[in-house]
C-alpha cells in the first residue's frame, strides 16, 4: 500500500472518510492505495479507471474546501508511507505556510472567452486598423482588383484575429484588476491547446457577487462581436497553489 495525498491544509480535517497526517503546522490528507506508478503508466489508456480516480480526487478537494484552505495536489501525487509524507511536510512547512496564507478566504473562479466565428470575424475591422484600410480600399477598387484585394483580406484576418483576440484577453484582464481586488492568470489559445482562452480569478468571498455582476457587464459590452464570456467555479485554486 503506498498514500495517495490530495491536498495539504492547515487544520487536520478530512472529507469522505480520508486520513490526515501533520508535520511542521501544516497536514495532508490521504487515503492509502494499492497501486504504484507502475500501474498508473500501465493503465494509462484506461479512461474509466483513470476517470474514476480523477473524479474521486476532485469530490475530496471540493469537500476539503468546504472547511479549510487547501493547496490541491496534481492527481496521483503518491508517498510511500506516513514517515516519508511528514517529513516532507516538516521539509517544506515554510513554502506550504506561505502558499495557505496567500489562498485563505479565497476561491478561484474562471472567465472563459468564447466566439462567434462570424460575428468576431465582421467585428475585427472596428479592432485593426489594416483591415478598415483594406475594406475601403475594396471598396474603391474596380471588380477585378477588387477580386484580389476580398483574398488579401482573407489572409490579412487571421493574421489580425489572433492579434485581436490577444488583445481582448488583455482588455477583459485589466478590467477584472480594476474592478476586483484578486489575482489573475490568463490562457491564451496556445496555451490551452487549441480551446478558447480563459482567465482564471482568485478572489475573496465576499467579492463574488462583484464578479457575477463584472461577467454581466463585460458580456453586455462584447455581445455586438460576437463574445460570450462563461463562467465557472468556484474551484479548488489549482492555478494559484504554487510559491
Amino acid at each position: 500500500m503506498v498514500l495517495y495525498v490530495y491536498a495539504i491544509t492547515r487544520q487536520p480535517v478530512t472529507a469522505n472518510a480520508e486520513s490526515v497526517v501533520c508535520g511542521g503546522g501544516v497536514c495532508a490528507v490521504y487515503t492509502p492505495v494499492d497501486f504504484t506508478q507502475e500501474t498508473i503508466d500501465q493503465r494509462a489508456g484506461d479512461l474509466e479507471w483513470i476517470g474514476a480516480i480523477g473524479y474521486r480526487h476532485q469530490s475530496v478537494i471540493a469537500g476539503l474546501m468546504e472547511q479549510t484552505t487547501v493547496i490541491p495536489l496534481r492527481a496521483f501525487t503518491l508517498f510511500s508511507d506516513e514517515t516519508a509524507l511528514r517529513e516532507h511536510l516538516i521539509a517544506q512547512s515554510g513554502v506550504f505556510t506561505k502558499i495557505l496564507d496567500r489562498l485563505e478566504g479565497k476561491r478561484e473562479y474562471t472567465l472563459r472567452i468564447e466566439f462567434d466565428a462570424q460575428k468576431w470575424s465582421d467585428a475585427l475591422a472596428g479592432r485593426v486598423e489594416s483591415l478598415r484600410a483594406l475594406h475601403a480600399e475594396i471598396d474603391a477598387a474596380s471588380s477585378g482588383k477588387a477580386f484580389l484585394l476580398r483574398k488579401k483580406l482573407d489572409e490579412e484576418k487571421k493574421r489580425a484575429s489572433r492579434e485581436a483576440e490577444q488583445q481582448l484577453v488583455a482588455e477583459i484582464e485589466r478590467e477584472v484588476l480594476d474592478k476586483l481586488s484578486c489575482d489573475v492568470v490568463s490562457e491564451s489559445r496556445v496555451q490551452r491547446e487549441g480551446a478558447f482562452p480563459q482567465i482564471n480569478v482568485l478572489i475573496n468571498r465576499d467579492e463574488e457577487s462583484r464578479l457575477q455582476e463584472l461577467h454581466a457587464s463585460l458580456n453586455e459590452r462584447y455581445a455586438n462581436e460576437g463574445v460570450t464570456l462563461a463562467i465557472t467555479g468556484p474551484w479548488p485554486p489549482y492555478t494559484f497553489a504554487n510559491a
